[in-house]
């Protein structure tokens, strides 16, 4: 089974899963996601692959009600932007590139840690980096668990005076991939 994924943020994030030669189109919408889909011979992979990657959209269902899977919601909650440490230390300016300017704060939920009492960003920095470009003070989260790594990653950003999304720097694409990844090498990741 060859998966595929593409993402595209408008107002709403869309998620493209493809599943052998099967599109399943995710057009999610806070905590809810419409599929659009051709065939449903993979469905419940495709749902099962966005929980992973958006462990808060807990309802699926197709525009004409063929397809409808609900989960546990997940506890969302409101943070100032200012509060929110960072994780990583660049933006990739190509992916900064993908997210609409007119995304909707309230259909974006990003995921963090409570480490050392502080709340840390785990993904989503291009998002959070783009909404704060916005003005927008306060976002979406959801409390995750964290890698090992992480307070590493945080110490290193704080080093280097990141302390919240605006003290990122946005890197073109191959310069981030290059110091990003020769990054993780140092962690084995």
């Amino acid at each position: 089974m060859k998966i595929i994924l593409d993402y595209k943020y408008d107002k709403n994030e869309i998620i493209i899963v493809k599943i052998d030669d099967i599109s399943y189109k995710f057009d999610i919408n806070g905590q809810s996601a419409i599929v659009s889909t051709s065939d449903y011979k993979y469905i419940e992979d495709a749902v099962k692959i966005i929980k992973e990657k958006r462990p808060y959209v807990y309802k699926y269902h197709s525009l004409n009600n063929d397809f409808y899977q609900e989960f546990d919601k997940v506890f969302t909650f409101k943070l100032p932007i200012n509060v929110i440490q960072p994780s990583k230390f660049f933006i990739d300016k190509e992916l900064l590139g993908k997210i609409d300017e007119n995304i909707d704060e309230e259909n974006v939920f990003f995921p963090v840690a409570i480490i050392n009492d502080e709340y840390v960003l785990l993904d989503g920095h291009a998002r959070l980096y783009a909404l704060n470009e916005n003005y927008i003070k306060m976002v979406n989260v959801y409390i995750e668990k964290y890698e090992d790594y992480i307070p590493d990653f945080i110490y290193i950003a704080k080093e280097n005076n990141i302390k919240n999304i605006k003290n990122l720097d946005v890197l073109e694409h191959d310069d981030y991939e290059k110091y990003w990844n020769e990054f993780l090498k140092q962690f084995n990741i």
